[in-house]
């Protein structure tokens, strides 16, 4: 059951694999005018839209209290869907190129191949986003350990707060 407070964030009770108490629910308003309801879930982020016949639409952000590193990380946007990682890929492999391999599996929501900052060359890993956690299950069940474009390629699912860009260490203060 959920219970709600105009001036503070929603409680629900968490379905993620480790227990949490509680899910933190923030609110986003924008203007829309539509009676219908839509419900979408990820592994690490559901969301909800609620249009109603009101000048103005609530949609709510869920994130999980316990995989929150700071305070100020529920206020960012998380790129939708459920993450898997992949290591051993050929230099030449492309963005487009691995969208279209994995699209198989399902919808791929964004593609990101990791490049050295300096020589702007792949470090041969990859991060795929499903929008559905039985297509990236499938992906990594089905192209875990097989041959893509010249290289035998490992699949994985994501660790959380991966493909985060790392802040540069100042200069050692004595």
């Amino acid at each position: 059951m959920i219970s709600s407070s105009p001036k503070g964030p929603l409680l629900l009770p968490c379905k993620h694999p480790i227990p949490c108490p509680n899910l933190l629910i923030n609110y986003a308003i924008r203007r829309h005018f539509s009676p219908k309801i839509s419900i979408s879930k990820t592994s690490n982020v559901e969301i909800s839209r609620l249009s109603v016949p009101a000048p103005a639409t609530v949609i709510q952000k869920t994130k999980c209290c316990s995989s929150l590193s700071s305070p100020g990380e529920l206020d960012r946007e998380a790129p939708s869907g459920v993450k898997i990682f992949i290591k051993g890929l050929a230099q030449s492999t492309s963005e487009g190129g691995l969208k279209m391999a994995f699209s198989q599996f399902g919808e791929v929501s964004r593609v990101k191949i990791i490049h050295d900052k300096k020589t702007k060359q792949s470090l041969g890993f990859a991060y795929v986003w499903f929008t559905r956690e039985e297509h990236a299950q499938a992906a990594v069940e089905e192209m875990n350990g097989q041959f893509f474009e010249g290289r035998f390629i490992r699949v994985t699912f994501a660790k959380p707060g991966s493909c985060k860009p790392r802040p540069k260490p100042g200069p050692y203060k004595f």
